[in-house]
């Protein structure tokens, strides 16, 4: 199964753009949330419904890390989210 494409809600872009603009010279991460559509044709879509920009637990500019416990809640939230 390979991904086709890939379609996302505008809110989510808008979050990850506005993630992404919070700095110029640092990566940032962060969860995309979604569900993977088949289609009769074969075409395998992924629909990204969320996005929980995630923030850095180290300042260093060539890696991101975030800490267990944000990551931990993330996860809980995106369980929540999907409900």
């Amino acid at each position: 199964m390979s991904l086709t494409s890939v379609k996302m809600a505008e809110d989510v872009w808008l979050t990850c753009l506005t993630h992404a603009l919070s700095t110029e010279t640092e990566e940032i991460m962060g969860l995309l949330l979604g569900d993977i559509q088949h289609s009769k044709n074969g075409s395998v879509t992924a629909l990204i419904w969320g996005a929980l920009p995630q923030p850095r637990s180290d300042r260093q500019k060539d890696r991101v890390e975030t800490n267990p416990e944000q990551l931990t809640a993330a996860s809980v939230q995106a369980e929540i989210s999907f409900i």
